[in-house]
């Protein structure tokens, strides 16, 4: 068995992700890790699969026609980076305020300086109830690093957030 990462995005529509999973058990294949999201009108995934090695070729050949056929672009490639256990404090963060460009640059060049990893991050606009205006938010699962000081990390994300006029929440899992 191989294990591969396959990659998608394209025009949403219904059976994607089921006809993906057939094509996948067809060929003898084990779906282990994914993560698929509609956004804009479109749908992305990623998936992680263990596939026999002989039927890799058909396989790979089975996908992108059915979803080069359905019109999404398609990658393939081996998962060959070994999944180890992540090191470091767990941390989540959530983020709220009126809409601006260079919240996510700055937050999150704020977390390359310190060496933190992003490990998931979902964003989104919402429209505020009281004023109809945009509101950008945010959340984030992080990965502090050994040395890092959480709680000097989270002093300068609030004076960041104070200066981009958004509302951070830090939380150490």
């Amino acid at each position: 068995m191989k294990d591969v990462m396959l990659t998608l995005i394209g025009p949403d529509a219904t059976g994607i992700v089921a006809r993906t999973a057939a094509i996948v058990e067809a060929r003898g294949g084990n779906w282990l890790d994914s993560r698929m999201i509609r956004l804009g009108g479109y749908f992305s995934g990623i998936l992680r699969i263990s596939i026999p090695e002989a039927s890799l070729a058909a396989f790979g050949e089975e996908v992108e026609t059915f979803l080069k056929g359905e019109g999404f672009q398609v990658a393939i490639q081996p998962a060959e980076i070994v999944a180890g256990e992540s090191k470091g404090a767990a941390a989540r963060l959530e983020l709220s305020g009126q809409d601006h460009p260079g919240i996510v640059h700055a937050i999150f060049s704020a977390f390359r300086e310190s060496g933190v990893n992003v490990e998931e991050l979902s964003t989104g606009l919402q429209v505020a109830p009281w004023s109809g205006t945009p509101v950008f938010e945010a959340k984030a699962s992080l990965r502090i690093p050994e040395g890092v000081s959480l709680d000097v990390l989270q002093a300068n994300l609030e004076n960041l957030a104070s200066d981009l006029l958004v509302e951070v929440g830090f939380k150490r899992d």
